[in-house]
């Protein structure tokens, strides 16, 4: 297969993927409204701080929950049961495995967290969510008391609505060691609604060391959210977790009813990526940064984090490449690497004719000694050459010495993420970009 070809299949399996999603009843819009390349511009003028690959912007104090989250190291989340007393048209928890069971089933989070300590898992963090956890008071206390006992300098956190947060359980939580509580305020939900929520935040503050707002920006409540703003400023919240506003794939009649359209290019690297909460709605990511902006200009003391859908899924990407770190897999796959920007699986591919053109490049390095790992066809250390022999995969550190030799060489990065077949690592092509000099990946 050439590389105009793997390219047309890359692109037919992305319009694939939109006609696909189009049929859960919502529609993408034309074009890019809000490119990914303008977040670092837009963390600078902000005076944020633009990390993971720009996928993460943040002003003032983060919780170091957010950053764990990234690679998904030594972190987990944990729930006793999906019930909830919202129903919120936006949730994604029906997108959960066996939500309907556990709907009506609770899971003992204490005893699964004493089983991952006997297998010897370690975590610096651990979460409860739901459903609404504080439905599940003393399940709570118990898993919390149990992680401290366990992991007696583990960061624990809590995700709730507020209700059934009695002062009583506040109290009991505060003084098991509870390290943070994560609000969602529900702005649909109303004045009165709102007004409960912030007093109970008010109520938090001052027991709970870290206090802060997690919700989604929905396109549209700019104001609103910046009256939310001077509020939680006001009432001497930690933090809000500004989250991308996402379609579930279900509910799409009132998602349409609200004039939403999915952003155009809602992943960078199309994938089947196991966050549940769907695909990003348009224009929150536009809203989200204009509150970034807002709260420098205003000097908020709070810290403002804008988490994209992007920042959700490089926990993945890290946790299915982080592989390629250990020895067995770099024997496997010498030509792959992860890069340690994105995590993807990264090689240097050529198609063709360039195979041979390529080879000659190799060789005359290989005798000059610039190639750290030594090149030969013959008995490959570092690249692999398809049955066919019209398509080589090399390092990408040595694309440049490859272009250097001979410009006339069409040089691609393949991007990959390894998955299990039949038990043993395989990697899996999922984009195919061409490289330019100076290296543009």
């Amino acid at each position: 297969m050439g590389a105009e070809e793997r390219l047309l299949k890359l692109e037919a399996a992305s319009a694939s993927f939109k006609e696909e999603v189009e049929t859960y009843g919502l529609s993408f819009e034309e074009g890019e409204s809000q490119p990914r390349c303008q977040r670092r511009e837009a963390a600078a003028t902000a005076h944020a701080r633009c990390e993971n690959n720009d996928a993460s912007l943040s002003r003032g104090w983060m919780s170091s929950a957010c950053v764990a989250c990234r690679k998904g190291e030594e972190t987990a989340t944990f729930f006793v049961s999906l019930k909830c007393t919202r129903s919120c048209y936006f949730c994604f928890n029906p997108n959960q495995e066996r939500f309907a069971y556990y709907c009506q089933h609770e899971r003992d989070i204490a005893g699964e967290l004493q089983k991952a300590y006997s297998e010897g898992k370690k975590y610096s963090h651990v979460a409860v969510t739901g459903g609404e956890p504080c439905l599940h008071p003393k399940e709570l206390c118990d898993f919390l008391e149990t992680a401290k006992k366990l992991y007696p300098h583990v960061h624990a956190r809590l995700y709730t609505s507020g209700d059934r947060l009695t002062d009583r359980l506040l109290q009991s939580l505060a003084a098991l060691g509870l390290d943070e509580i994560r609000f969602s305020i529900k702005q649909e939900e109303g004045r009165e609604s709102i007004e409960q929520q912030l007093k109970l935040i008010g109520d938090a503050v001052g027991v709970i060391p870290a206090v802060m707002v997690e919700m989604p920006v929905i396109p549209g409540t700019i104001d609103e959210m910046k009256t939310l703003l001077h509020r939680l400023d006001a009432l001497g919240v930690r933090g809000i977790n500004l989250l991308e506003f996402c379609f579930p794939l279900f509910n799409g009649d009132e998602f349409r009813d609200r004039g939403f359209k999915i952003r155009a290019r809602p992943y960078e690297i199309l994938y089947d990526y196991w966050y549940a909460g769907g695909l990003p709605v348009a224009g929150s990511e536009t809203e989200a940064l204009e509150l970034l902006r807002y709260a420098d200009e205003r000097g908020l003391r709070m810290g403002v984090h804008y988490c994209s859908l992007d920042n959700k899924l490089t926990g993945q990407v890290y946790q299915q490449n982080k592989v390629l770190l250990s020895d067995s897999a770099g024997r496997l796959f010498p030509w792959l690497s992860m890069d340690e920007v994105d995590y993807f699986a990264k090689c240097t591919k050529v198609y063709g004719e360039d195979v041979e053109r390529t080879t000659r490049a190799l060789e005359k390095l290989n005798d000059e000694g610039v190639l750290a790992v030594p090149f030969d066809l013959d008995a490959p250390q570092a690249c692999y050459l398809n049955e066919c022999g019209d398509e080589l995969l090399f390092p990408l550190l040595w694309a440049e010495c490859v272009h250097a030799a001979d410009e006339s060489i069409a040089l691609y990065a393949s991007f990959n993420m390894i998955e299990a077949c039949a038990g043993a690592p395989c990697p899996k092509e999922v984009a195919l970009l061409p490289l330019s000099f100076p290296r543009n990946l």
